[in-house]
């Protein structure tokens, strides 16, 4: 499993690990992990199959092969961890909290994947990679085109406003597709874990999403992107409701990845929220990492933080 973090670290700080959405790759968090060093020892993982992490040896790239992915990460990074997830990540860490609570000490979900049978049009329109025999054809085909053109597709997705994003994030983005292209399991790990994560939607057993959020125990921070076109208002609404302890934080003008569009508001909120006297008691240290890897950028603080409004 691949992680990076920063091998410059001041001991002693509380291990928080960052989980990527369906799309996305650790080198997403760098910016937020970058405004978050000097309070948190700061991981992100690559889920099993993406960017530079192996498929698994046993295959499973669903929900749970995810799940147990970032159990093994965080018992390894030295528990309770802070979680930090988007999208599908969001799901995972909330599933990982719910069932390993001794791992965990806060949850930040930005925009998570949770199960809404009225879905927007725009994530309605990703099932069609699930089509059988032309969701695969359909899903390398996109995977292989023209990166200047899957990147403007990404933008309008996941962005609130897709003009305003910047050179370095737009070489990054590139540099992303790139090496999606170029990784022939990359069409197999997408369509296996979007058809879990729709499955999740589907799910009315005893670990249906829904029912596991009411079961979270720990401080909970819902981001959630006024201008978000794959999850919608309500379920970050309900998520804030679900969950006992949980605050919700929406963002005008913001879409699906919070965190590429908008670090400068997303590190401030989890500052804010980090800052809670109850999730600094009691804090173990940090007992290790798995791979020290050091690709963040330095980005300059805002003068004023968000903070986070009360429940």
């Amino acid at each position: 499993m691949f992680v990076r973090h920063d091998p410059d670290a001041a001991p002693g700080r509380p291990p928080l690990l960052f989980v990527h959405g369906l799309g996305g790759e650790s080198l997403d968090w760098a910016d937020v992990a970058a405004q978050l060093s000097d309070i948190a020892d700061c991981h992100a993982l690559d889920l099993p199959g993406f960017a530079n992490s192996l498929l698994p040896a046993d295959g499973d790239i669903t929900l749970d092969g995810h799940v147990r992915a970032i159990v093994e990460v965080v018992r390894a990074v030295g528990p309770p961890v802070h979680l930090v997830g988007n999208s599908l990540g969001g799901a995972a860490v909330l599933r990982v909290a719910a069932e390993h609570p001794e791992l965990v000490r806060s949850l930040t979900l930005l925009s998570p994947a949770l199960p809404d049978l009225r879905p927007h049009f725009a994530s309605a329109q990703l099932t069609v990679a699930l089509l059988p025999v032309f969701g695969p054809l359909i899903v390398r085909a996109v995977m292989r085109a023209d990166p200047e053109w899957m990147a403007k597709r990404v933008y309008a997705l996941c962005y609130g406003n897709p003009k305003a994003v910047s050179s370095e994030r737009h070489a990054r983005e590139l540099a992303t597709l790139r090496r999606r292209a170029s990784l022939p399991h990359s069409p197999l790990v997408y369509r296996s874990s979007l058809r879990t994560m729709v499955g999740s939607y589907l799910d009315r057993g005893p670990r249906r999403l829904w029912k596991q959020a009411a079961a979270v125990d720990v401080p909970t921070l819902v981001i959630y992107g006024e201008r978000d076109r794959l999850v919608a208002s309500r379920v970050a609404v309900r998520a804030q409701s679900t969950i006992p302890d949980a605050a919700l934080l929406q963002l005008p003008d913001i879409g699906h990845v919070a965190h590429l569009e908008a670090p400068a508001a997303v590190a401030p909120a989890m500052r804010a929220f980090l800052a809670r006297p109850d999730l600094i008691r009691g804090m173990s240290e940090p007992h290790g990492t798995v791979v020290d890897v050091r690709q963040v950028l330095p980005v300059e603080l805002p003068v004023d933080p968000l903070t986070v409004p009360p429940r």
